[in-house]
């Protein structure tokens, strides 16, 4: 393993003096997109974990309706790491089988995820094996020097980081098995922010000033986690028995979801590195740590229970998003659908009911509807030319935020039941 040079352990120094590593992130972003914090922290971690060892990878499609900003704000928080993106529009199977590459430290970014299965539902395709198994093999008969045809065995290698966006909501399940399920801020609010900014762009001389020096910051801060990276064999959670309680168990998806989760939480504490505790793995080369070189190759890395709290924190409209497979809208829908079910239990409820509740047009009222109802939240009866929605027995999952309490006591007894010393 390379040692980490001179100029590297001073920008990591650099790097460890920021107090608050997520926050300090949001607001290099800021000259560039209005609100969108937990989204903007939670697409940095999904871009960092690119270069973390493949099970700690993370992918998110953020399905919202047009213009709310998805292109915007993935192309934003990809551009530090431009160099690393494979960036496409559209891309086919056979494409993807003849790469021949190792996608390992890479990022996958698909403008807009269009293409459908057989049930109409957008789809990963031939992606999801390799975001699984790290591996795509393809065996085929090709066209040799000679023109004879010939068996010929194509392989794709790695893991990247898969990024896309979509406004159709019909996923298919394997797909948000692999992915975490993330939704633009569609509120007024911050359609009033982002008015503010844009109007701020024409009117400033200066405007794009102070976005080029962030951007260079934000550069940096990418390269030195992308160097850190190399010194970490692992990322260990070892108050998981603490939150066994928390997690819900009613649904057979929770299998997926909960390594999804976990992974979130140990790139957070990847994140925090200088501040966490590190156990050594074998010696021989340079690593920073608490302001000093000490000669060692590399570590474990021992997340804390604040990186739990605060993967929790970030991803909470997001991990409620893929615990649920439905975006928020539609459980916002799905609320003001039970209030009115409650005042008519017996007679059902239309798109037209919910779209005169909502002021939502009758398209996007239906699509929201549908969703709840593909997966399982609501039943439903044709009468004439429309639906009457009916609520099923499934309800939403979550994950509350509660506080961990973890000891140094309880550490030293998981270090010694790994084997592991507690000193660093």
């Amino acid at each position: 393993m390379m040692a980490i040079e001179y100029d590297s352990l001073e920008k990591i120094k650099e790097l460890a003096k920021i107090d608050n590593i997520l926050e300090e992130i949001v607001n290099l972003y800021e000259p560039k997109i209005k609100g969108e914090e937990n989204n903007i922290k939670f697409l940095f971690c999904a871009c960092i974990s690119k270069n973390l060892p493949r099970d700690y990878r993370l992918h998110v499609i953020i399905a919202s309706q047009s213009s709310g900003g998805k292109s915007n704000l993935v192309n934003t928080v990809l551009e530090p790491f431009k160099e690393d993106v494979l960036d496409f529009t559209e891309y086919t199977s056979a494409f993807l089988n003849r790469s021949m590459s190792d996608m390992d430290g890479m990022i996958f970014k698909m403008e807009q995820m269009e293409k459908t299965n057989d049930k109409k539902q957008v789809s990963l395709a031939s992606m999801k094996f390799l975001l699984s198994e790290g591996k795509l093999r393809i065996g085929l008969v090709d066209k040799n020097e000679k023109g004879q045809n010939t068996p010929k065995t194509l392989e794709v290698n790695g893991i990247p980081v898969f990024i896309s966006t979509s406004t159709n909501y019909n996923i298919d399940p394997e797909t948000l098995n692999r992915t975490f399920l993330m939704q633009v801020d569609e509120s007024e609010e911050q359609t009033k922010r982002i008015i503010d900014h844009v109007l701020g762009k024409y009117s400033s001389i200066n405007y794009g000033s102070k976005w080029e020096n962030n951007l260079q910051k934000l550069y940096e801060i990418s390269q030195t986690y992308k160097e850190v990276s190399k010194q970490f064999k692992g990322i260990y959670i070892p108050f998981a028995d603490k939150i066994r309680e928390l997690i819900p168990s009613v649904n057979l998806t929770m299998r997926r979801d909960l390594p999804k989760i976990l992974n979130l939480t140990c790139v957070i504490a990847f994140l925090n590195f200088a501040k966490r505790k590190k156990i050594p793995f074998d010696g021989g080369q340079y690593f920073y740590d608490k302001l000093q070189a000490h000669k060692m190759s590399s570590y474990y890395l021992i997340a804390d229970p604040e990186d739990f709290k605060q993967a929790l924190q970030i991803g909470g409209e997001t991990i409620q998003q893929t615990l649920n497979k439905i975006n928020s809208s539609s459980m916002d829908v799905y609320k003001t659908f039970m209030k009115l079910f409650n005042k008519n239990p017996l007679g059902g409820i239309t798109v037209s009911d919910i779209a005169n509740e909502t002021q939502k047009s009758q398209n996007r009222t239906g699509e929201l509807l549908k969703q709840l109802f593909d997966m399982g939240y609501l039943t439903r009866i044709k009468e004439g030319r429309e639906y009457r929605y009916f609520p099923t027995e499934k309800k939403f999952e979550n994950i509350q935020v509660d506080d961990i309490v973890f000891t140094e006591e309880e550490l030293a007894v998981w270090l010694k039941s790994q084997g592991l010393s507690n000193s660093e």
